[in-house]
């Protein structure tokens, strides 16, 4: 009975906050309470002290008791109950204490530990286990979804969201199969939307390791939003898991999304990839931000890379403000670079603005403006360019403004130079190392002094110790072909950069390995044509079914056959076979020296016509001779049979027939006979007239 009215008079003294009342002594007490209510209009009880058994200490309004158990309340209903086998408590101050063993629960939490502080706030309950913490939060949960935390201490306190629970020391927090180890982690529970209580985030602070299945993560600092289920993690952050690792300033990762957002603090420090694969090459990828979303299911991730990013597996690299690279199954799928791309794949470099490369299928596209050059010496530039290493096929595509174009390698003649071809679309094969080069549409080719257009180029090259070397050429569709000193058009032109061959005459002979075009294809206005310049700067035209001219680093020979035809300063002649030769005069122009045609040969010029075998035609001299069964007829039909050959001066536009030695009388000549027409007759002399 005294025990119960000294529980009620404490109650309601406490309430009141009436002056304390005189000190009474009593040397043991049984089983007792104490109340505490709030200051509010409402009075509700605040929190309940009772033991089994207690007894005042030598301090005033201190008292020990034995099972001792604390409950606190909020809006009238119990709300943490704390319980332990001894302790000391001060009605007056609201507060109590003990170092025995301590359990605490409420709604949210279950506590246990060993020496521990209780007080009563106006915010609600401050206290505090002072060892062997060991804390399950989120009983509302099932029992496998719980968090369960050990440390050294626990400080918890009323805050205006909810509870404050602050561990400290060698704290161990167990999730789902998670694990956080660090210095000091602070959670805040919370009422959650049904009413439940719920941990609602919690900081974790200084030397922090997460360990997640096979994934270890470190830093200096972790923020878990709990609900939202998002970690961010700063301070030197690593991420471990096999085969993968990385370092950045900070890591905020979404597990909803399964997306994890790495970045640096700084440009110099940028965050760092490193992965280590099955039958790769090790790999590196950095950037001021790498963003990693991950597909569980489908064994796929995808990492964006942004800020001067970076890509490096063994002599493979890619560079680019944006990088992108998708990872299935352990193997880099693709990646997409954009904006500032540099980069080498497959032994190639290249810039673009856009490059996407498809790694394990081999191919790689490259968009805005891109640039390309490959190991064998090969260049290509244009809008787009698509490369299969697979199928060794590279293409490269025009648009408005921008061509294709290729580099071509040089010939292996001593001081050859490369070709710079472009056209609508370049297409580069390979097949046992020989490389064909195909372009089409407007193509134009220039190599040293050489200048070529045509419809369609088909160029190969084979590999030797310095590299490729163009080995043939075909030019097809409305060529034409420009060279100092000779120029041609035809339908189709083979070109060979350099041939052996082997001359007989000492004289004009061709050193070296000459370049060698045919020309073929056409029909009339398109049959192959050859043009070729006169020391005097006029040039000559010629036609024929089929010509191949040799050219040298000093020399151009060329022949042409079937139906030749040819014009040159008011003369026109046929043949069927034409020989030429083209050399450097003393300023060093390509001018023609000489030209001869055989069989059938017919020449016309001014009101003349002649006929033989060989034409002889010499520019320099300015003459042409005809020989070989010549004769001459003009328009009158007066015709001429020279002694051994008719000859047309180009300087005086006028044909001549020579005396010539006799073949059998040596000490006689031949003069040329004129025969007269029919109808020809002397004019009339008037003196002569007279005289009859």
């Amino acid at each position: 009975m005294r025990a119960l009215l000294l529980s009620w008079l404490l109650a309601t003294g406490l309430g009141a906050q009436t002056p304390p009342p005189k000190e009474i002594k009593f040397q043991d007490i049984g089983g007792g309470s104490f109340a505490g209510f709030t200051e509010d209009a409402k009075a509700e009880k605040a929190w309940e002290l009772s033991a089994e058994r207690m007894k005042p200490t030598a301090e005033a309004g201190t008292w020990e008791m034995e099972k001792i158990v604390v409950r606190s309340f909020r809006d009238g209903k119990p709300e943490t109950t704390f319980a332990s086998p001894f302790g000391t408590a001060s009605p007056e101050r609201k507060a109590a204490q003990g170092s025995t063993p301590i359990s605490v629960r409420s709604a949210a939490f279950e506590l246990t530990g060993l020496g521990w502080s209780w007080r009563s706030t106006k915010q609600g309950d401050s206290f505090a286990i002072l060892a062997g913490v060991s804390a399950e939060l989120d009983l509302a949960k099932p029992l496998l979804q719980r968090m369960r935390i050990r440390a050294d201490r626990l400080d918890a306190a009323t805050v205006e969201r909810g509870t404050q629970l602050v561990f400290v020391g060698q704290v161990i927090v167990d999730r789902r199969g998670e694990r956080l180890t660090c210095d000091r982690v602070v959670c805040l529970i919370e009422d959650g939307p049904k009413g439940e209580s719920v941990c609602r985030s919690i900081l974790a602070q200084g030397k922090v390791v997460r360990t997640a299945n096979r994934q270890v993560l470190t830093g200096a600092a972790a923020d878990y939003d709990l609900p939202k289920e998002i970690l961010l993690l700063t301070g030197g952050v690593t991420l471990a898991e096999p085969g993968f690792q990385a370092t950045a300033a900070t890591l905020r990762h979404e597990a909803k999304t399964d997306v994890t957002t790495l970045e640096s603090a700084e440009e110099a420090r940028p965050v760092q990839l490193h992965l280590a694969r099955k039958d790769e090459p090790e790999t590196e990828l950095t950037g001021r931000k790498a963003v990693l979303r991950r597909d569980a299911k489908a064994e796929r991730t995808l990492v964006e890379l942004s800020g001067r990013a970076t890509y490096v597996a063994g002599k493979d690299r890619l560079e680019a403000a944006r990088l992108v690279a998708t990872e299935a199954k352990g193997v880099t799928v693709d990646l997409v670079a954009t904006d500032g791309v540099k980069g080498r794949a497959d032994e190639a470099d290249f810039e673009a603005s856009e490059a996407r490369w498809e790694k394990s299928a081999g191919v790689l596209r490259l968009l805005g403006r891109p640039h390309l050059r490959q190991a064998d010496g090969y260049e290509v530039t244009g809008a787009a360019i698509y490369s299969d290493r697979k199928r060794e096929r590279l293409e490269v595509r025009s648009a408005p403004g921008v061509r294709a174009a290729v580099r071509l390698p040089a010939d292996d003649a001593p001081g050859a130079l490369p070709g710079q071809a472009e056209a609508d679309q370049v297409v580069l094969t390979a097949r046992q190392g020989v490389v064909e080069a195909d372009l089409e549409g407007a193509v134009r080719y220039v190599a040293g002094l050489v200048t070529a257009q045509s419809d369609r180029l088909v160029a190969f090259s084979k590999p030797s110790k310095a590299g490729q070397v163009l080995s043939k050429v075909f030019l097809t569709g409305k060529v034409t072909y420009v060279q100092p000193g000779l120029a041609c058009a035809a339908e189709r032109i083979d070109y060979v950069p350099a041939v052996a061959i082997e001359e007989v005459l000492q004289k004009d002979r061709l050193t070296g390995r000459p370049r060698l075009l045919n020309l073929s294809g056409g029909a009339d206005a398109t049959r192959p044509r050859l043009f070729v310049q006169f020391a005097d700067g006029k040039k000559a035209d010629f036609v024929a079914d089929s010509q191949e001219i040799l050219s040298g680093a000093d020399a151009a020979k060329f022949f042409l056959r079937g139906n030749v035809g040819m014009k040159a300063d008011g003369v026109e002649a046929s043949c069927d076979l034409l020989e030429g030769l083209v050399s450097p005069d003393k300023q060093g122009r390509m001018v023609a020296r000489l030209m001869v045609g055989r069989g059938n040969v017919n020449a016309l010029a001014g009101d003349s016509a002649a006929r033989g075998r060989v034409l002889e035609v010499k520019p320099e001299e300015g003459l042409a001779r005809l020989t070989g069964d010549a004769r001459l007829r003009t328009r009158a039909g007066i015709e001429g049979v020279p002694a051994k050959e008719v000859i047309y001066d180009f300087k005086t536009k006028g044909w001549r027939m020579e005396s010539a030695p006799d073949p059998v009388r040596p000490d006689q000549v031949v003069r040329p006979k004129i025969f007269l027409g029919e109808d020809f007759t002397l004019p009339a002399v008037k003196n002569l007239d007279k005289g009859r």
